[in-house]
């Protein structure tokens, strides 16, 4: 995967939810930028590295997190797992977890179950639109904002008029922060749900929890 977010760098992912929680991490206006497999950690010594050793020292026990997660003030090591691999390892993940709060460092484990309803399939849609005509967004919207921001409430095929299409006006609109709508509740696709400004906002992408 590109990721615009990092300088347009090609992102190695192991799977399928990886790459779901990168597009969610792109798409997340308080994730300043993120980095894939950014280092591994032995758990033997608790020591970070950049890289494994070519010969892996006697006791050594190597663990390489998916993602660290750069927030406004402070990172988050990210490890994405599917619920049954959670389940099964939890003391491995104690483990982990443990090694990087004696650095400092907050731990995060994300699983298939933090993504409900339709937010993975429209943030999927989102990035297609973002990816490959993020320089015609704002001229899909340009009509958009010369209204009064009450008037972009209601059901989406009664508000968005004009020449554009309804997908094109409403896919920049939430990218740009100007229309919103519930991504878990409502498919994009559908179009038959109703939309509210968004004043500004991305808060629609705020849907990672980063607590430990």
């Amino acid at each position: 995967m590109c990721s615009a977010k990092n300088g347009f760098v090609e992102l190695k992912l192991e799977s399928r939810l990886e790459q779901s929680v990168a597009q969610a991490l792109e798409l997340d206006p308080r994730v300043r930028a993120y980095r894939a497999q950014p280092f591994t950690l032995d758990l033997a010594t608790g020591e970070r590295l950049a890289a494994k050793h070519l010969k892996k020292p006697p006791g050594a026990a190597y663990y390489t997190p998916d993602f660290a997660v750069d927030l406004d003030d402070l990172q988050i090591v990210v490890e994405v797992k599917p619920r049954a691999f959670v389940q099964e390892h939890r003391a491995l993940l104690e483990e982990v977890r443990d090694a990087l709060r004696q650095q400092g460092l907050r731990f995060i484990v994300i699983t298939e179950a933090d993504f409900t309803g339709h937010y993975l399939r429209n943030v999927q849609l989102f990035m297609q639109y973002l990816t490959q005509a993020a320089p015609a967004l704002p001229g899909w919207v340009a009509a958009l904002q010369t209204r009064d921001p009450q008037a972009l409430t209601g059901p989406v095929t009664q508000v968005l008029t004009g020449d554009v299409p309804l997908n094109y006006q409403l896919a920049a609109g939430v990218l740009l922060g100007l229309l919103t709508f519930d991504l878990i509740r409502h498919q994009f696709e559908r179009m038959d749900f109703d939309i509210a400004p968004a004043f500004g906002s991305l808060s629609a992408f705020e849907v990672i929890r980063y607590e430990s």
